[in-house]
């Protein structure tokens, strides 16, 4: 078994398509509906979706409130020193939240934390392949 597919529920599908294609560098080939898109990460196919998908999937269920999501996306790169700058340099246009910058943690990996629109958190690894510090 193996994940193929990731769904995000978002506040708002246009501004999360904008920060996932435009700062994360996601594949998106067709335009996004009001109600979602679907795009791909390498090979993992990821979709977008409005939050009333919720109800529309799992019924009364789906109309729980929603604070703080307990999800982390993770990916890796190469080159996170060079990642970072990129992101750096589009926070000029785009708002993104840097929640730390490339950090080495205790256990021996260069990640950077930052949060999508939704407040989702993500990490950015630095791969272990190429150690660039």
């Amino acid at each position: 078994m193996e994940i193929d597919y990731i769904a995000l529920f978002v506040s708002d599908v246009a501004r999360s398509l904008v920060f996932y294609r435009d700062v994360l560098g996601f594949r998106f080939e067709k335009p996004a509906k009001p109600d979602g898109v679907e795009g791909y990460s390498g090979k993992l196919k990821i979709g977008i979706y409005d939050r009333v998908w919720l109800t529309k999937l799992f019924g009364d269920r789906g109309e729980q409130p929603m604070s703080g999501n307990p999800f982390l996306l993770s990916m890796t790169v190469d080159n996170l020193d060079r990642v970072y700058q990129e992101i750096c340099e589009r926070q000029a246009t785009i708002p993104i939240n840097v929640i730390s910058p490339p950090t080495m943690m205790s256990w021996g990996q260069r990640i950077l934390f930052l949060s999508d629109p939704d407040d989702n958190i993500l990490e950015i690894v630095q791969s272990s392949q190429s150690n660039s510090s």
